[in-house]
């Protein structure tokens, strides 16, 4: 797989595209009756904020959606947010004809390189071993720069005529698409980053404080203190303080009468990654749940990440108000399991200005490609393969990117990885020796050492 040396950006105030958003609806609009597009609607006015968000409509669908959502901070951008997913669903649905058909056992022992099923952050079915042939497919690993075989069951969700799957479950995690394949990588990787950022929040965060609600941590430990060890990892943002571009979107939300909540979730890559809260609450009383509006973003640029997160945030709204999202699971096909919809969020914890975050803009999607690259390599993930995905006839480019060791668990609720479990040992270790209390629970939910 060759990728180019620099791939410019035409800037937008959302995400960073090779192509502007209209000129990039301009290409793919003659193909809207091959994706199966009916037609577009702007359902911004279901909610109050007005951010933009619309909806792709897919009637026909053999995914499990037939409505798909995009945002953005202009009618332009969201609309074709919109498209673009439906243009990654729609090459994810493809039928993806195997490489081969082997155990992993048997290509480890012919010296073929191959992703160990069990090292993807994915529940494994109890029927399978190592011993049992399946399908792979080529992917290609950017950090070896060379070809690798991968479980076909994690590249595409259509399943293939007979194969045996090796996983409990199917997600969409890690589809992308994109002007140009350089796109679609960028893409696929914030997603990757932002999901395992998501998850080490999650149990660093909110599970962190039942253990401090659950009185095994010394009883002079005040309200001060605890806020301070769980909210230290995720500091919230002062929204009055984000850049000039950004705040047009924290307006809308004061405009309607809701307070926004930004909260920097960045885990040890490095990475700007931002949670934004939209509450109906009036003051800090009342805390914010996900019931009222959630959005995430990644991006190496903190501006796009802020952009990101907020602008979700006003979808999950809108969408929530308007038509029904996914359509029905297929008789036999088993079901995501998703996160409860109501989370709450952490309390305590002062505001800092979004300018003691690090950011790292760039004009070049290969410059920024690179630097996630050089984070994962860092962090000790070995492997960051593409497969590529994109249909020949339509002008776009479609991929799935796997990086074994990557947290997923906050979208799939599949399991926890060894990055969950070092990120959540750091935090309890240093809860205990804060507290003076060595025997506080080794693991996400439990009540003390195993």
């Amino acid at each position: 797989m060759r990728l180019r040396d620099r791939v410019a950006k035409a800037y937008g105030s959302g995400a960073h595209r090779e192509y502007a958003a209209d000129w990039t609806y301009a290409r793919l609009r003659p193909y809207f009756r091959h994706l199966g597009i009916t037609r577009l609607a702007d359902i911004s006015g279901l909610d109050r904020v007005g951010i933009p968000v619309y909806q792709a409509i897919v009637p026909g669908s053999i995914d499990r959606l037939c409505v798909y959502s995009g945002k953005g901070p202009t009618p332009v951008e969201a609309r074709t947010s919109a498209v673009m997913e439906v243009l990654e669903r729609f090459s994810g649905w493809l039928p993806l004809r195997p490489t081969t058909i082997a155990a992993y056992r048997e290509l480890a022992a012919a010296g073929r390189p191959a992703l160990r099923p069990a090292e993807h952050n994915l529940g494994l079915l109890p029927a399978y071993h190592d011993d049992l042939p399946i399908y792979w497919v080529t992917g290609h690993d950017l950090l070896a720069d060379q070809p690798v075989l991968v479980p076909h069951s994690a590249v595409c969700y259509t399943g293939y005529p007979g194969a045996p799957p090796c996983y409990a479950l199917t997600t969409s995690n890690g589809l992308a698409s994109g002007n140009s394949l350089e796109e679609a990588i960028f893409h696929a990787l914030c997603e990757l980053i932002e999901r395992d950022a998501m998850t080490i929040a999650e149990i660093v965060g909110s599970r962190l404080a039942g253990v401090l609600a659950s009185g095994v941590v010394s009883p002079n430990l005040t309200a001060r203190e605890a806020a301070r060890l769980t909210t230290d990892r995720q500091p919230r943002l002062d929204p009055g303080t984000v850049p000039p571009s950004v705040r047009p979107l924290v307006r809308r939300f004061e405009d309607a009468g809701l307070r926004l909540y930004l909260w920097s979730i960045g885990s040890d890559l490095g990475v700007p990654t931002v949670a934004a809260y939209a509450s109906e609450a009036s003051d800090d009383t009342g805390r914010p749940t996900s019931d009222d509006g959630v959005g995430h973003g990644a991006h190496p640029d903190l501006e796009v990440a802020l952009t990101r997160a907020i602008t979700e945030c006003a979808q999950s709204r809108a969408v929530a108000a308007g038509p029904i999202r996914s359509a029905a699971v297929p008789p036999g096909d088993r079901d995501v399991p998703m996160a409860p919809r109501r989370t709450a969020i952490p309390d305590g914890g002062g505001l800092i200005p979004v300018s003691e975050l690090a950011s790292y803009p760039s004009d070049d999607i290969v410059a920024d490609l690179r630097l996630l690259l050089d984070r994962l390599r860092a962090a000790g993930l070995g492997r960051v393969v593409v497969v590529d995905l994109s249909p020949p006839e339509l002008p776009g480019h479609v991929v799935r990117v796997l990086v074994p060791g990557l947290e997923s668990w906050a979208i799939d609720r599949s399991k926890l990885g060894a990055r969950a479990a070092g990120a959540w040992s750091r935090a309890v270790r240093e809860l205990g020796e804060f507290a003076g209390r060595p025997g506080l629970p080794d693991r996400p939910g439990g009540t003390g050492p195993r």
